[in-house]
């Protein structure tokens, strides 16, 4: 079964999804770990979760590294000659002897919300990213024109956080008791102390109590709490401020797809979808893919070519991974 399947990798600040798929999209194996980015991840543990989830992905898939004809993996973070190579040296498993693609996970992010398509991809999960391709395949980010979108996970947590600690939230805020239930505080008091002693809310690595609380927020926003609206509302028009910096540089009309657990939450999806509706020369679209099978696409279309019925096979399986 030499050459038979590819591998494609989902590698993010928190989480690296990885999936083995036939030439014909069809998922035959994946795997879970913890994150792949060294900029929130200790180095051999970002290389542990990856040679780890490709191993486990080919052992659910019943093959082994010498089966594998391509691979693509999106890793986060990547910037600078080094850490592409340190990226690729993550990568180099034992028996695996096919081309290795290392990118950006935006990368892989845009080719699976917009199969290689111009656009632009919204990306707001643990970290934050706009990021576009122009018709002449040109990369382009909210990072070149100096801004960044505080819309990652981190980012709501510290929201909500700053809300309870100057006094602006309610003090009847549903959402702050449970966030402060959720960060094992009595009052805001007790936070303050916490916050303080500097050891337990720091953005220095995944998974913290910041990035954690994300999901109570954006489902809060969902609910109707206005207080936490006001916060998704606040991330979304730095998104849509990016948005509007990086289409500067595509033709219009800009589609603009959404990607990452936060901007994919319910609320976060329908607010950045009435925003960018709103705004003339751009029209949100659903994402194709996941990122994770926007990588195992990329990887299936250096081997054979890739066509809708490849489409269909890996949006089956992986969209509810984003």
């Amino acid at each position: 079964m030499t050459n038979d399947v590819v591998v494609g990798i989902d590698g993010g600040g928190t989480r690296t999804r990885v999936i083995v798929a036939n030439v014909g999209g069809r998922v035959l194996g994946t795997a879970e770990r913890g994150g792949a980015s060294t900029e929130f991840n200790d180095p051999e543990k970002a290389r542990q979760n990856l040679r780890e989830g490709v191993k486990t992905a080919l052992a659910d898939a019943e093959r082994t590294p010498g089966d594998v004809a391509e691979l693509t993996a999106g890793i986060g973070g990547l910037a600078t000659p080094q850490s592409y190579t340190e990226a690729e040296q993550f990568l180099a498993i034992d028996a695996l002897a096919c081309e290795t693609r290392v990118v950006n996970d935006a990368v892989v992010a845009h080719i699976g919300a917009l199969r290689d398509d111009a656009g632009i991809v919204a990306i707001g999960g643990t970290g934050s990213l706009v990021f576009g391709i122009t018709a002449d395949g040109d990369q382009v980010s909210n990072y070149d024109c100096l801004h960044y979108a505080r819309a990652g996970a981190h980012n709501l947590g510290e929201r909500a956080l700053h809300a309870l600690l100057s006094g602006e939230a309610p003090t009847d805020w549903r959402l702050g008791n449970r966030l402060l239930e959720r960060w094992d505080c009595e009052s805001v008091v007790t936070l303050q102390s916490a916050v303080r002693k500097g050891d337990r809310f720091t953005n220095t690595l995944s998974g913290n109590p910041l990035d954690r609380v994300a999901p109570l927020i954006t489902g809060a926003a969902a609910d109707g709490d206005p207080f936490a609206r006001a916060i998704c509302d606040d991330a979304i028009a730095e998104v849509v401020t990016g948005i509007r910096l990086v289409g500067g540089f595509l033709e219009t009309p800009v589609a603009v797809a959404p990607a990452g657990s936060v901007l994919l939450s319910e609320y976060m999806t329908a607010e950045l979808r009435r925003q960018v509706t709103d705004t003339e020369g751009y029209r949100a679209v659903k994402p194709a893919m996941s990122p994770v099978a926007g990588a195992a696409f990329d990887a299936i279309d250096r081997a054979t070519g890739v066509d809708d019925a490849v489409v269909e096979r890996l949006t089956e399986h992986a969209m509810g991974h984003a």
